[in-house]
């Protein structure tokens, strides 16, 4: 994570976001759908705004096969969706399976029992965004999907360097919380920054002393979406993280 600013800039935040399941994403905004009358799937919100518990059919009707159940909501502004999962599949793998689908085009998540996060997925306004649980039969067990985490957010930011999107790599560490920084670049680091959702600033890291790369330590930070601003002479890049 850096950030690049030497030059005093304000960074503006054009930035808005939706935290979790609120505002334009809160669970009356969504509808579940299916293609079975006969479908028992259902969606718990019972810990929303912080997480949804979406699970599957497994109403042992009879009119297996292939069957699907969306959790769905229509998109307000152009942007980004990320979220976090915790899918388990209490049949067979290849009978239930987990998805993501914008207007209809469907990406797996996963079959099996599995967790992890999904970053920037980008949408427009007016776009159905769906969570998706396919069931190869209506028994046996459900597949199951907790999501938390979600985030919506319409802009980055604003004075973002290409050059320096080009010359930075951020990825997750081995420890949770931390997050590796390779950087080569020409010219030098300054400060990493980081934001909240509502873009309050919540953490400042120099760079001043970074080579080429450097761990950056968020472990005193609270589970959620963050935005990092990595600035240097070059200017100023964003990015998103979830911990």
């Amino acid at each position: 994570m850096r950030k690049f600013y030497i030059l005093m800039l304000t960074i503006v935040f054009a930035f808005s976001a939706n935290a979790q399941f609120s505002g334009d994403f809160a669970p009356a905004n969504w509808t579940l759908t299916g293609t079975s009358a006969s479908s028992d799937a259902s969606v718990d919100t019972t810990n929303a705004p912080t997480s949804i518990i979406f699970n599957g059919n497994n109403s042992d009707f009879g009119d297996c096969c292939d069957l699907q159940d969306d959790y769905a909501v229509t998109v307000t502004s152009d942007g980004l969706i990320s979220f976090s999962y915790d899918f388990v599949n209490n049949d067979e793998d290849e009978y239930e399976e987990f998805y993501y689908v914008v207007n209809g085009v469907a990406t797996l998540i996963t079959q099996p029992t599995a967790s992890g996060t999904i970053m920037d997925i980008s949408v427009s306004s007016g776009d159905s965004f769906a969570f998706r649980i396919f069931s190869g039969d209506d028994c046996c067990g459900a597949g199951s999907a907790t999501i938390s985490n979600f985030s919506f957010s319409n802009t980055l930011g604003t004075n973002e360097n290409s050059l320096l999107s080009n010359t930075v790599k951020l990825y997750p560490g081995t420890t949770n919380g931390t997050y590796n920084l390779e950087y080569n670049g020409n010219t030098n680091l300054d400060s990493f920054s980081v934001y909240n959702t509502t873009g309050k600033l919540i953490k400042i890291i120099s760079l001043k002393d970074i080579e080429t790369t450097s761990i950056i330590d968020l472990t005193n930070l609270s589970s959620g979406v963050y935005l990092v601003n990595i600035t240097s002479t070059e200017g100023v890049i964003t990015k998103k993280i979830i911990l």
